[in-house]
């Protein structure tokens, strides 16, 4: 719920520009045709902003993913913790086992590589679609 609400700001500020782009012509012209407003979000509007959608997506996914200070500020339970912050706590040990902080720094960055490489192609769509055009 934190996270959320500490991310949803974003998300709409960076959605705004990619919605914005919608020409107001295609949804009435959807609408005049006999869609309702639910059938205008899903058939015209999604598959025009899916690309922006994604690369919010993944943006928003990688900074809540790799957040350090605000789960360092919100930690609680020494038992609950997220990955950069347990990595972290690593480093108070007496001996720094330099292979276990790799490891963990792998386990940080696999599930946030798999997510870009799976979304790359819709990435670089929504990309292109918040250029400027000239």
């Amino acid at each position: 719920v934190l996270y959320t609400a500490f991310n949803l700001p974003y998300v709409i500020w960076m959605m705004r520009g990619y919605v914005q782009d919608v020409p107001l012509e295609l949804e009435e012209a959807a609408l005049v045709d006999g869609c309702t407003r639910w059938q205008v979000l899903w058939k015209v509007v999604f598959p025009v902003v899916r690309g922006g959608l994604f690369a919010t997506a993944v943006f928003t996914f990688v900074f809540a993913w790799n957040d350090f200070l605000f789960a360092r500020v919100m930690v609680t339970s020494e038992h609950l913790k997220t990955l950069p912050v347990g990595i972290q706590d690593f480093f108070s040990m007496a001996v720094i086992d330099w292979g276990l902080i790799m490891a963990a720094g792998m386990m940080v960055t696999i599930p946030a590589l798999v997510f870009f490489v799976s979304t790359q192609s819709l990435l670089v769509k929504g990309w292109g679609a918040g250029a400027v055009k000239g």
